[in-house]
This record gives structure tokens, sequence and C-alpha cells, in this order.
């Protein structure tokens, strides 16, 4: 528990650390320092921005071969979430005897997400640090691991760190650290474009007034920084999913001074460059429907025109076909909150996991499409299968939810072990879905649906 990978100073690139065996590593390392409620994180130790740790789970009799590495990178939209919560303990997949579990932190929000490269200076190094903390985590992974009996090469996530997941993709440092990928609720889409960056940047400076001397911003108080960013974003949660993205996410950094990214993931999934990784999708078929319940003030867009006005707007999309696509939603007695919940989960994670995957397909590569279906006590909003990705057992869970998370965890145990015979059928010209759970319709049929609403419409 708790090993540190990396050092790294405010606003600067990682640096990879070695292994000392002779710590005896009992505990928690810190959370990731973040602005809000953090009580349901479990952080043992607390919160730091030196918080670079890792977990590792070895099952009790691994045998004489090494066995493949699940590295689970947690979700929380950038700004949320921690290695140390239930949900981020990977011991119940390493109980099966398959893999060895590891999960990683990363920096968030204004530490890790907050792009200030195009500031120069002291700041020269600050694009996409979370995305590099992860991609040195897979080097320590890749350069210590197999003293806990492991052989590399596998990386998964939920939400954030699914986007996260998926971007490495196009990142040319994480080449070879990897050689599957599941992405759950999260895709190769919904990146914050460079300009959009920069101005939630420029408002987190004005806020502290400093705009005109950004690397003040080394110096300003943790705590105040992280909530002070906070407060700078949209407090509707349906902001993220605009083409200008109101909020922090990995960013298209490719043109900024100290990039990451080479491309932007679907391009790179179009070309074939990484035909040789194994891809899982999946998404739930309600995955917005948590903001419809536990945010509706934030969430509610007030009127169907109001809805049509806002996704014309925030996705540049002209209003007419606005209007077309939210009526193919505008059904069974919906209010205008469902109208726009069922509209967002389709719009930003059935679609471009879709696309995604008949892009791989069509490329060489290998994909398997998931959807997942509510059950009783289990919702099929975003999040609900986290417990099953780690193995998990959710507290109160019937046997039918914990039936359906352990499908959830098999799926990604036979990807990480190269057994994807265990699989459904994967993608080929058709966007061929396995559904899980009380489906609301066939998964294959709405995929194919969903492909038609949304033609010619980009998912950036």
């Amino acid at each position: 528990m708790g090993i540190p990978f990396a050092t790294a100073g405010r606003f600067r690139r990682p640096t990879l650390l070695p292994f000392n065996p002779d710590l005896p590593y009992d505990q928690k390392g810190p959370a990731p320092l973040q602005a809000g409620n953090t009580s349901w994180l479990e952080a043992d130790n607390g919160f730091g921005e030196d918080c670079l740790n890792l977990n590792v789970w070895a099952p009790e009799d691994a045998g004489d071969e090494p066995l493949p590495v699940v590295v689970y990178v947690f979700g929380g939209g950038w700004t949320l979430g921690a290695n140390t919560q239930t949900t981020s303990n990977a011991s119940g997949l390493a109980a099966t005897g398959r893999v060895i579990g590891v999960s990683i932190n990363y920096r968030l929000g204004p530490f890790g997400w907050r792009s200030l490269s195009q500031y120069g200076g002291r700041l020269a190094e600050a694009s996409n640090l979370g995305l590099q903390d992860i991609t040195t985590a897979l080097q320590w992974v890749r350069e210590n691991i197999a003293r806990f009996g492991g052989d590399p090469g596998n990386v998964t996530g939920h939400s954030a760190g699914a986007f996260s997941a998926l971007a490495l993709l196009a990142a040319p440092s994480a080449d070879g650290l990897y050689h599957h990928l599941a992405a759950f609720s999260g895709m190769p889409s919904r990146q914050v474009p460079a300009w959009g960056a920069e101005e939630r940047a420029h408002a987190v400076l004005t806020a502290l007034g400093i705009q005109d001397d950004p690397e003040q911003l080394l110096t300003v108080d943790a705590h105040v920084l992280a909530e002070t960013m906070s407060k700078t974003q949209s407090p509707d949660p349906g902001a993220a999913h605009g083409v200008d993205n109101d909020v922090i996410a990995v960013v298209g950094d490719r043109d900024q001074p100290g990039s990451v990214l080479a491309d932007h993931p679907m391009r790179v999934l179009e070309s074939g460059r990484h035909r040789d990784v194994d891809i899982l999708f999946s998404s739930t078929t309600g995955e917005t429907d948590w903001w419809v319940d536990h945010r509706t003030e934030d969430f509610d867009p007030g009127t169907l025109a109001d809805l049509i006005g806002e996704f014309s707007h925030r996705n540049r999309i002209p209003r007419s076909r606005a209007r077309k696509i939210i009526a193919t939603f505008d059904t069974d007695g919906r209010s205008p909150i469902r109208v726009r919940s069922a509209l967002l989960t389709n719009y930003s994670f059935t679609l471009p996991q879709v696309r995604g995957a008949l892009a791989h397909a069509a490329a060489g590569g290998r994909a398997h499409l998931l959807a997942i279906g509510r059950l009783p006590g289990a919702p099929a909003v975003h999040g609900t299968e986290m417990h099953g990705i780690v193995g998990q057992k959710r507290p109160g869970a019937s046997d039918e939810i914990l039936a359906r998370d352990t499908a959830v965890r098999h799926a990604l145990l036979a990807l990480a072990t190269g057994h994807t015979n265990e699989l459904w059928e994967p993608v080929t010209t058709e966007p061929t879905t396995k559904g899980l759970g009380d489906m609301p319709y066939d998964a294959t049929t709405h995929a194919k649906n969903m492909l038609e609403t949304f033609t010619g419409i980009d998912r950036p």
C-alpha cells in the first residue's frame, strides 16, 4: 500500500522513483488534494499534493508463471477520487488468482489538469500533468511489477479514468506500456480544446487576482487553489458535454507548448496505429440519469426549447438539426430533464463508444462493446458497475446485482489475460453489443440507431 512511484513539484512533470524494498508499505498513501466533501474516499492518511503512490495486490498462491497486470485508473471528473476508496481496491481482481491488481493516484483539479504551459517560464511543463502521472505509473509497473509476480501490460479505468486511459492511445510517451485497454463510461472523445483550456486557466487566475503574474500560482495555498478552481467550474453537470467544455478534462494540447498528445484518440483508432491493442468499451443505458436524480436543479434545462438552443449552441449544430435529434428522445412522456439525460447519455457515451469500436475494428483491431442495464436496486447510471470492475461486493447487493457485477469483472479479466474467446463476438462492420442487466432495448440495434441519429455530427 502507498508505494511512491514518482515525485513532482507543483506544475512540474513527474519524475519516476525507484522501488525501495526495505519499507513496510502497510498503510495507504496520501490521496490527491481536492476540493469539496472527501469523506467517502477513505483516505486514512489524508490528502496532499505529494500523492503519487500506488497499491499492489497479488494472489496468495500465484504460482510460478508471472501474471498479467490490471492497472486501475479511478474516475471522478478529473477533480475527485483516489486509490484509497473501496471502488479502487483491486484485491477482488487479485483474489481470482488470474491477475495482479494495481491502483494508482494521479494529480487532480488545478494540480493535474489545469493547462498553464502557454505562460512559459516555471509553468512551461503544466500540460496534461495528470496524464503524465498515469504514464509514469505505467513505467513504474513495467520496471518493478515482476518482483510482485506480475507481467505488465494492461490498463483499465472508469469515467475520467477511462477517458484518460483511451487518451494514452494518442500519447507517444505511453507507447508500449499497455497491451489492452478497458474503458468503463469513458470514451475516445470529449477532450477540452486548447482554447477552452486556456479560458479555464484564465478564469482561475482572474478569480485569484493574479492574471498579470501567473507564476504566483506556485505559491498560492493549495486548498485555496483547489477551492477557487472548483468555484470557476460550471455548476451544470451537462456543461461537460459541449464542444467547448466548460470544465477540466484531458486537453487536446498537440499544438500547445509542452504537449503530451500527438493526435486525437479517435483519429488514432481510425489510423490503426494501435491495432494491436484489444479494447473493451462499456457504458450504461442511463449514464446521466444520476444527475437527474441528484443534481436536479443544476441539470434541468427548463423547457425543450431551451434544450434545443443549448444543444445547438454548445455543439455548433444547426438549430433545425438539434430539434430533429432531440425529437428522437422526446418519447414516452419524458420530461425535459429526462429528454436531456437520454440525449447526453447517447451523444457523449453511446455514440463515441460505438464509433470508436467500429473505427478500431475497421483498422484491424479487436474491440468489444458492452452496455449495462439497470436492475432492481441498481439503476443503470454513471458508476453503477464500479464495484464489479475491481471485484468488490456492493453493500446490500442482491444476487442479481452480484451476478451482473461478476460478469463485468469476468469481462475485464478475460480481456486482461488475453482470453477474448471468453467474451461475446467482437465488433466487425456491425456494432455487435453485449447487454447486461434489464436492457430497455436490444443493445446492437440501439447502437445502429444512434449512429443514424447523429450521422454527420462530430463528438470531439
